[in-house]
């Protein structure tokens, strides 16, 4: 049946069924009439790509049918034909025998193949950052008689990327499940292959899904508008919602590929997730959420223990850390200014005066006391906590006017220039050094902002990097409102001349886009062992797909940045590309 008939028949079958059903088969009916909508929805798609269409015809007619109940890993039949509209066909009636609610239905089309030794697509992805294959492949032969999808191979961690080889036990699995027959030997020869999605999640619309370069494929195409953001938020808000549970705890993490939960909790990333996810409130205005905020800030303040009336400290375990005093002043002080709360202030001056209790006289800190003693258990731990620290005490100068805090802070920002602290790079000390400019407004701080994302040629290998590292949006998007204040307020710095601020904008639009790539849409999520899990959220792909909490947080973290000063973002791109012009 050619696709116009299909369409046509499908549709007339939709308003024929309509109104009337039997109690017996109404079950069955309207899974049918969801299979068929859904089906004419990407068909219709597929049909005014007129750019598929005849790449399809190029390659020869295969295409990909997906389907998911959102709880548990999509089901795929595939089919080759003469032409496009049979293969659909022959695809379609395969479905059938999964008998799975179609909540997310996706058909992928065939549009390039690369044939390729095995041997010699081993060297290829040896040491290849993990997630990075991104083609579909058929084992053995050309006429896809045994052959999985991209997301198929990713998600069933079908793939060693330090050796290149496959698991042919996990590669066998999913064929099977596929109603494809399993492989007795190694192939010789791999067919690589691109396709072009089309995705339906609801019964309106179809989304053409992006089809470019290693990481940007397979997903929706998404604004970086503030509006696009603003809808970003409103499902990673809503995904950390549905995680925190009645005491206000988060579901740590998963490793999705084999559905693994992550043991322990870290109540540093808890305040982390707590402070994002008030940020998240403000982006969307979402009441929902306050509620879970509140609750996850009474989870986090029943960690604090107390040397005296005026001295806390966060407990995690045995060791008191000064990172996590950090964070959860950040978590404590947004809540108290974006909700015009005073609730917290006491505690919020116990923990700035913990911070200051671990401050050294040279203006560094120590990074980890013994619970017990309150005695130095590791003077130095990770680069983060002396960050953390720092842009807590400023958070605690904004709320509780103190200029001991403030002090505080400006000692540890000059220890860390004179110890070279900008050759790590570190987002924390981008957000310091960004909120010390607020108050003290110097050139030697400016500079050292400036200096903190172009010493090592971090902002080039930045806008090159084919990985986004959570926290890298965080970094920029810090330094672009320090760079704003320098200039709009018309405060000298003599390092301007060296800092690249075409490079910084251009960046910090790239690795927005970027990390879209790194969300769980529905259409990547469905493939994975239990998509309600994990979509909505963001994934590490170098680290097997890792969601974590933070991981979460961090990107948010630069989202919120680059929604917040989106319109003076775009201001300066205007005019550095008028001065190109």
């Amino acid at each position: 049946m050619g696709i116009r008939k299909m369409i046509a028949a499908l549709t007339a079958a939709v308003i024929t069924a309509g109104c009337v059903l039997s109690a017996p088969s109404e079950a069955a009916s309207l899974l049918d009439r969801q299979y068929d909508r859904k089906l004419t929805l990407v068909t219709q798609a597929l049909r005014s790509d007129a750019e598929t269409l005849e790449a399809a015809e190029t390659v020869g007619a295969t295409v990909f049918l997906s389907v998911s109940d959102g709880k548990t890993k999509a089901r795929v039949a595939s089919a080759s034909a003469d032409d496009i509209d049979e293969a659909i066909d022959t695809a379609y009636k395969k479905l059938g025998s999964f008998g799975i609610f179609p909540k997310w239905f996706k058909l992928d089309v065939v549009t390039s193949v690369t044939e390729c030794t095995y041997k010699k697509f081993k060297e290829s992805f040896k040491d290849a950052l993990i997630g990075s294959m991104r083609y579909g492949v058929s084992f053995g032969d050309s006429s896809f008689t045994r052959a999985l999808l991209d997301p198929q191979i990713n998600s069933g961690g079908m793939l060693n990327y330090e050796t290149g080889d496959f698991s042919w036990k996990r590669v066998n699995k999913e064929l099977a499940r596929s109603g494809m027959e399993k492989l007795v030997n190694v192939p010789k020869k791999l067919y690589l292959f691109k396709t072009q999605g089309y995705f339906a999640e609801n019964s309106a619309c179809a989304y053409r899904l992006t089809s470019g370069q290693y990481n940007d494929t397979g997903r929706r195409a998404s604004g970086t508008d503030r509006a696009s953001i603003e809808a970003l938020a409103a499902k990673s808000s809503g995904y950390l919602s549905t995680i925190c549970d009645q005491t206000g705890k988060f579901v740590y993490g998963y490793y999705p590929i084999d559905n693994e939960e992550i043991s322990g909790y870290n109540t540093l990333r808890h305040a982390g997730t707590v402070w994002n996810l008030v940020m998240q409130y403000e982006m969307t205005g979402d009441e929902r959420l306050v509620p879970v905020i509140k609750s996850a800030l009474a989870y986090l303040k029943n960690t604090v223990v107390y040397k005296d009336p005026s001295t806390a400290f966060v407990a995690d375990g045995s060791y008191l850390n000064i990172g996590g005093n950090g964070i959860a002043l950040l978590a404590f002080c947004t809540y108290a200014s974006v909700f015009g709360s005073q609730k917290y202030n006491s505690l919020i001056r116990a923990l700035a005066n913990g911070v200051i209790f671990m401050q050294k006289p040279d203006g560094s800190f120590t990074h980890m006391l013994d619970a017990k003693t309150y005695q130095t258990a590791k003077d130095y731990v990770i680069i983060y906590y002396d960050g953390e620290a720092s842009y807590g005490l400023l958070k605690a100068y904004e709320i509780l006017g103190q200029d001991k805090y403030l002090n505080a802070a400006r000692r540890a920002a000059d220890c860390f220039i004179a110890n070279n602290y900008e050759d790590l790079n570190s987002h924390w000390i981008s957000y310091l050094f960004n909120e010390l400019t607020k108050y003290i407004p110097e050139e030697k701080y400016f500079e050292f902002g400036l200096k903190n994302v172009m010493t090592n040629n971090y902002l080039n290998k930045l806008y090159r990097s084919r990985s986004s590292k959570n926290s890298s949006n965080e970094t920029i998007n810090a330094v672009f409102e320090l760079y704003d204040r320098l200039i709009s307020g018309g405060y000298e710095c003599a390092y301007l001349e060296q800092f690249d601020a075409q490079l910084l904008l251009k960046t910090m639009h790239k690795r927005a886009e970027y990390g879209l790539n790194y969300f769980m849409f529905p259409e990547y999520a469905m493939y994975f062992e239990a998509p309600d899990a994990i979509a909505n959220s963001f994934a590490v792909r170098e680290d097997n797909f890792r969601i974590r909490i933070d991981d979460i947080q961090h990107f948010m973290d630069g989202y919120y940045l680059y929604w917040k000063n989106y319109d003076r973002i775009m201001q300066y791109t205007n005019t550095e590309q008028n001065k190109a012009a």
